[in-house]
């Protein structure tokens, strides 16, 4: 099939566009080691779900999936991707990253600059919070929410209002380190998908130093990443001491066994 002229140029655009933006999200992480792991589980994931946040509640996961007319939160057991309960999102919101605490789980909304608040287990809408800009990954460190906006920015929130209480920059080899999606705070480190990317780093939270990463480019065979779509959803299992990994899309879920690296934790941390 032949393609105008105008129409190819802004394909090729898009996809110099697309490579650059990868490029330059993984070149500041060329001199961070590599974290070693094992996979112990690998489970059956819903491949029509655009996977956006998850998170345990107890043994079981939370989930949320994106896209406009899709996007929906659910419950689920690590053994089955059938939801045990599940909830819709209005058509006009684009769900993206949650996080769990205190019996609720609060999912972000890309562009409407909503965060919805549903009860645990049942899912039932509470109340919704207010912020500016976008909504990317969320999670809790157990005092405070913490949220990416796509940036090398993140932003701890208040949990009663969604108030910004502190921002830090996350810098890799002593360079900003753009695209963070997905959150996960992981026994007082921060966890965070690099999009486009098969990356996940951990974060000091005391000065925002990216102190290694995980290359997980291996997960799926070149015939499943032919039907999926990017590495996005990272959970911590405190019973197991497992991290759950997935992607937007993708069949499969996997346990993975790490050790984890030391953080300093200062308390007169930079802000």
């Amino acid at each position: 099939m032949n393609i105008p002229a105008v129409t190819a140029l802004a394909l090729l655009l898009g996809l110099f566009a697309c490579t650059s933006a990868q490029a330059n999200s993984t070149e500041p992480l060329a001199g961070i080691p590599a974290l070693r792991f094992t996979i112990v589980a690998k489970r059956a994931h819903d491949r029509y779900l655009f996977t956006q946040g998850m998170a345990f509640h107890g043994d079981s996961l939370v989930e949320s999936g994106g896209n406009y007319r899709e996007s929906r939160v659910l419950l689920r057991s690590t053994e089955s991707p059938a939801p045990k309960v599940q909830q819709r999102m209005p058509a006009l919101w684009f769900a993206e990253g949650l996080a769990v605490h205190d019996e609720r789980v609060t999912v972000l909304t890309w562009r409407e600059n909503v965060a919805q608040v549903y009860s645990l287990p049942d899912l039932r809408p509470i109340t919704r919070l207010h912020y500016e800009g976008e909504g990317w990954g969320l999670t809790w460190d157990g005092t405070q929410f913490i949220h990416s906006d796509g940036s090398e920015r993140l932003l701890w929130r208040d949990a009663g209002d969604f108030a910004v209480r502190r921002s830090l920059t996350v810098r890799a080899s002593g360079r900003p380190l753009r695209m963070l999606n997905e959150l996960e705070w992981v026994e007082g480190r921060l966890f965070a998908n690099v999009w486009l990317t098969d990356k996940v780093v951990v974060i000091d939270p005391a000065d925002g130093k990216v102190i290694a990463q995980l290359e997980l480019s291996g997960l799926l065979s070149p015939a499943e990443k032919r039907r999926a779509d990017v590495l996005n959803g990272i959970a911590w299992q405190p019973s197991q001491r497992l991290l759950w990994v997935s992607g937007k899309n993708w069949p499969w879920m996997f346990a993975l066994r790490l050790a984890l690296p030391a953080v300093s934790m200062r308390p007169d941390a930079p802000k």
